[in-house]
């Protein structure tokens, strides 16, 4: 059946969620930019783009946060190169689809949210602590990398062992690739002062440090990112929503009904994860190929129950 462009990313965001929600703001953003540069070189209104991107990329030094403080959110939504843009959204997309696998679509969110802003106050206190940065104003930043890092290594932190496949051909453990990004940014950040390559490393490894407080404590009863969780569900962020599941599940039986209390709920939650963990390190070691079809089937309802 073929579907207009309205029709064609109301089955995005129907089919991907959270996932497709984030990637179609990130879009549209990058977008505005790129009309406006159209702009900006056929009538030849130069720095056009520039004053405007001020309004969305997060200043250098904190003050200036005084009068746009909305800039700590923007910028994470915000790319000005198409290399940048699209590296982000790639790496996002296949990493986003493993996050929700083992925790949810509203933690999602929150790893996305806080885990930008993290990266971004990393990066400046890192030009207030060190001294090799005191002659150096602190540059400002835009982009989703902070945030991407950050739902990257929440995986490979929780599942260092799964194997991912480069190009599609080569398996390799997760770990290995979340090393080589450490590895890369501890690079950058190690070049002479006036060398820069104008990629936030320091922010890369704010999104990456939180990315692994992320998971400390996870699977028990309650975990210090439920506060945010729940905190978040309650805005309206353009594009996305959530609908919230009830503490007290009622399950129909026949002519019985059967009421779960929170401890019964909070037990039954333990034996899903754990039969989760258990199915994801079997796909690790032998691929989605390798499972029944009683596994492939509960794999799935556990990725749409989150």
């Amino acid at each position: 059946m073929n579907q207009n462009i309205f029709e064609y990313i109301k089955s995005i965001l129907k089919r991907y969620g959270v996932i497709g929600r984030i990637l179609i703001i990130n879009t549209a953003v990058y977008l505005f930019f790129l009309i406006l540069q159209i702009i900006e070189h056929l009538y030849v209104k130069e720095g056009l783009t520039e004053s405007v991107m001020n309004y969305f990329a997060a200043p250098g030094i904190p003050a200036e946060l005084a009068y746009k403080p909305w800039t700590v959110f923007t910028h994470m939504i915000t790319h000005y190169e198409f290399g940048h843009f699209i590296l982000n959204m790639l790496v996002f997309f296949f990493t986003s689809a493993m996050f929700v696998t083992f925790f949810s679509e509203r933690r999602l969110v929150t790893v996305y949210i806080l885990g930008g802003l993290f990266a971004y106050f990393f990066h400046i206190g890192a030009y207030y602590i060190f001294p090799v940065f005191a002659q150096q104003v602190p540059p400002g930043i835009l982009g989703a990398s902070g945030s991407v890092m950050a739902i990257f290594m929440a995986v490979a932190f929780y599942r260092p062992s799964l194997r991912v496949y480069l190009m599609g051909l080569i398996p390799i453990p997760i770990f290995i690739i979340a090393a080589l990004y450490i590895w890369s940014d501890l690079s950058g950040i190690n070049t002479s002062p006036g060398e820069s390559d104008n990629i936030a490393h320091l922010a890369h490894l704010g999104g990456a440090l939180f990315g692994g407080l992320s998971i400390i404590g996870y699977g028990k009863m309650k975990h210090w990112l439920d506060p945010f969780d729940r905190l978040f569900s309650k805005f309206k962020i353009p594009a996305i929503s959530f609908k919230r599941k009830p503490k007290m599940k009622i399950y129909q039986g026949g002519a019985q009904t059967k009421y779960m209390s929170d401890e019964d709920f909070n037990q039954n939650k333990k034996l899903r994860q754990d039969r989760l963990d258990a199915i994801l390190d079997k796909v690790s070691k032998r691929g989605y190929d390798g499972l029944s079809q009683e596994e492939k089937d509960f794999l799935f309802n556990e990725s749409q129950r989150k």
